[in-house]
């Protein structure tokens, strides 16, 4: 699948059709917050199923054509571009990950006065540790369900010695929203790690070990997305790309992508509030005293699973 040529066209602005040049016309004004709302109406349009096609691409015709007959206008001393996710269309890795943990961080110290949460801090380390020990892989086995993005495998009777295990695709995953954003599921299954050495995550008390990972997840979010505006134009053009594409492989990839990104958008939407975050995690099903895929004394917890299989 020629996906790294295909995730370029991501970011870049909707090709149409070749249209008769129009006359030369008087330049109008529109300011930032006009165009914005404009984008976001198109956006809803085509994630609204009772909208045609044909409708949808008329609107984005007389959004991008109108495009070169404005003038973009803002207030001395507040313009500021749009935040877009970077992504390269290569395939994941943990490696990749990381990096992009480090540099968000290191972004963040370089652009914000107060340092970043100690729990998130301490959940990345913990993460470095799980890959340096060998404790962080891919399931190449295939063992987890195709909407299992991560879990936390540890014995019943230690403390120490669990392995993070993530789902293979999260790799192609990587291609359509990139290593920051997939880190995320990273950050969850490291802080199951941190919690299970604390004595806090036991299959007994399932929700409030998905509530302290979920709640890493939206400080991890919020660190490297703090406007949210690189999920929302990201969202935007996968969602408008998979919409349209013919090829059935490409298109269920970009559903994965589609998927991921709403999931990750529900765990910024608690705002990291302790009763919204255990709304969210019985939502997706999680409840305390579950016990499947016990195997003899090891426990596999559900980790990090979307709301739906992709």
């Amino acid at each position: 699948m020629a996906l790294s040529a295909l995730a370029f066209l991501l970011m870049a602005a909707p090709a149409f059709a070749d249209q008769p040049a129009p006359a030369p016309a008087p330049q109008a004004f529109v300011d930032p917050a006009t165009l914005k709302a404009r984008a976001e109406a198109l956006r809803d349009a085509v994630a609204d199923q009772s909208v045609s096609d044909i409708s949808v691409k008329s609107r984005a015709y007389g959004f991008f054509d109108k495009l070169p007959e404005e003038r973009l206008v803002v207030a001395a001393g507040n313009y500021r571009r749009m935040d877009r996710e970077p992504v390269t269309g290569k395939a994941g890795s943990i490696e990749g990950m990381q990096e992009a943990a480090d540099k968000r961080i290191a972004e963040w110290k370089r652009t914000h006065a107060e340092p970043p949460p100690p729990d998130l801090m301490a959940t990345v380390a913990q993460a470095l540790a799980l890959k340096e020990g060998k404790s962080l892989s891919y399931d190449a086995e295939g063992r987890l369900a195709p909407n299992q993005m991560g879990i936390f495998k540890y014995m019943r009777d230690r403390l120490d010695g669990g392995m993070v295990k993530l789902n293979e695709r999260m790799k192609l995953l990587a291609v359509m929203v990139g290593d920051a954003f997939t880190y995320a599921t990273v950050a969850h299954e490291a802080r199951h790690s941190l919690d299970r050495a604390a004595g806090r995550l036991t299959p007994e008390q399932e929700v409030a070990g998905e509530v302290s990972a979920f709640r890493t997840q939206y400080l991890w979010l919020k660190l490297m997305d703090p406007s949210g505006e690189r999920m929302l134009t990201l969202h935007g053009s996968l969602k408008m790309w998979m919409l349209r594409e013919p090829d059935d492989k490409i298109k269920a990839a970009l559903g994965e992508a589609v998927v991921y990104l709403e999931h990750l958008s529900d765990v910024v939407s608690t705002n990291g509030k302790e009763d919204e975050l255990k709304k969210l995690v019985e939502k997706l099903g999680y409840s305390d005293g579950h016990d499947h895929d016990h195997d003899g004394d090891e426990h596999k917890g559900r980790g990090a699973a979307l709301p739906t299989s992709a």
